[in-house]
């Protein structure tokens, strides 16, 4: 029986589908992304992953994870340097990462598509059409009721597609899950985002592009291991003039290390109205870089000139899956990844989520042929994960970006108080939730539970140490 599959969006979920799609015979396979190219530029999406285990079994499935090694710099800790404003240099493995933790890759976005741009290419499928340049313009109808996603390019020019699968792996403000929504079949609020609370939600952020090596001021030390992450803090405490700026690792020292700024919106950096402003805020504020042989005033003025993009709120969709048509004569539509669920990178998970929702739907289309079945079934195991994958980020580590300092020292006092009573009781108390958040083999949902669980404990200990320590005093007083 022939089969097509539609794919909304040119990110890793969507490349990494049409390559699983080509790997499992179908018939005709069509990916639509906006942008022209996978190596296109975008400064302020110019993320750094660090793709995972749950990232990791895609690949292994598509036989591409060892290019890995050649698009990404393998890690299974944390280490990394931090250069002061004085000028000191000190490298430290940081503690909040689980030893135990499988290896990691860290990846540029424009590296980890490029490289999975470039297995597609490899196999020259005539199976498989990838459309750069083209948008999703919303659905039609067959004659026969069937439906038909339109797809305009650069220039205007239509095309339509009716095929068997929709996967809407198009991000947040997806394509398909809007023109979906304008259906009059699909019930209100079929695929309604329902955002949780978060002190990361809405931080502001944009990225600075830095050499991949570079000396520090006065030559006292120097940025130059590509595979190393730098941390560079201004000289600065208060809340709108604090700031940092985190480097992490490139595999090519050729290629620039994008530096991500993010803070609240009421901060200083957000004022500044030319490059101009912007190098003379870096001078100020980081006496430990040659700003101005780093940064040229056309990246400066750059910099300034674009829209700081915003964290989202966690959010998962209501539901996952919709039957278009007849049995016979519709279309199964997906959500996956960011179209699923979205949240601030307060954990790392984007990127493994939505290859981890990829390698979940190939599980379910390697044990049934019954496309409805496959699609209900799929959304039946995933969203009550997407719903508890939100909470984990909602509620694990959003106080990391330092925007509330005394939000972190209690974070940390309790990541370290918890992480003590799993050492000295782990039957009564699981390791702390960022630990656990790093184990690729622990669903979601058990994450949530054994959170719940060890906060209620973790708190229930420390109300009765409070309590038998008030009353030690109580007693010595009297």
């Amino acid at each position: 029986m022939k089969r097509s599959v539609f794919i909304s969006g040119g990110g890793p979920a969507g490349l990494a589908a049409a390559l699983l799609f080509d790997q499992l015979g179908w018939d005709e396979i069509v990916l639509a992304e906006r942008r022209s190219s996978p190596s296109d530029f975008e400064k302020n999406k110019s993320f750094n992953y660090l793709v995972d285990r749950r990232g990791l079994r895609i690949l292994e499935r598509l036989g591409i994870a060892d290019r890995m090694y050649h698009c990404g710099v393998d890690t299974t800790n944390f280490t990394a340097t931090t250069i002061s404003p004085d000028g000191s240099a000190t490298t430290k493995v940081v503690p909040i990462i689980d030893p135990e933790r499988p290896t990691c890759f860290w990846t540029t976005r424009r590296a980890f598509l490029t490289m999975l741009y470039g297995a597609i290419e490899e196999k020259g499928s005539d199976r498989l059409r990838v459309l750069y340049g083209h948008s999703v313009a919303g659905f039609d109808r067959n004659q026969d009721g069937k439906a038909k996603i339109k797809v305009i390019n650069d220039q205007g020019a239509e095309e339509t597609f009716s095929p068997d699968l929709i996967l809407a792996c198009d991000g947040l403000s997806s394509a398909i899950r809007s023109a979906l929504q304008s259906q009059a079949e699909v019930p209100a609020g079929h695929f309604e985002m329902i955002a949780g609370d978060s002190i990361s939600t809405g931080l502001r952020y944009k990225v600075l592009n830095l050499p991949a090596r570079f000396a520090a001021a006065g030559g006292k030390v120097a940025v130059d291991d590509n595979r190393m992450s730098y941390i560079i803090p201004s000289r600065h405490k208060g809340k709108r003039k604090a700031c940092a700026l985190f480097a992490f690792p490139v595999v090519d020292p050729s290629h620039p290390r994008s530096v991500n700024l993010i803070r609240e919106s009421d901060h200083e950096l957000w004022q500044l109205k030319d490059g101009s402003e912007l190098l003379a805020w870096m001078e100020d504020s980081f006496p430990q870089l040659d700003v101005r042989a780093l940064v040229s005033r056309e990246e400066a003025d750059d910099f300034v000139s674009l829209e700081a993009g915003a964290f989202p709120a966690p959010q998962y969709a209501r539901n996952l899956h919709f039957s278009l048509g007849t049995e016979t004569g519709g279309a199964e539509v997906l959500l996956i990844g960011d179209a699923a669920h979205a949240f601030p990178p307060d954990l790392g998970l984007g990127v493994n989520a939505a290859l981890q929702d990829l390698d979940e739907l190939s599980k379910h289309l390697d044990r049934s042929n019954n496309l409805r079945l496959i699609a209900s079934s799929y959304a039946e195991e995933r969203q009550p994960e997407s719903r508890d994958l939100v909470w984990m980020v909602e509620k694990t580590f959003p106080e990391q970006y330092n925007h509330r300092p005394l939000r972190l020292k209690l974070w940390a006092l309790g990541f370290f108080g918890r992480w003590g009573m799993h050492r000295l009781a782990p039957t009564i108390f699981d390791k702390p939730a960022f630990l656990l958040s790093q184990d690729p083999y622990m669903s979601y949902g058990e994450m949530r539970i054994r959170k719940q669980r060890t906060d209620l404990r973790y708190r229930g200990l420390v109300a009765g140490l409070t309590v038998l320590a008030a009353s030690g005093v109580a007693y010595a007083l009297w």
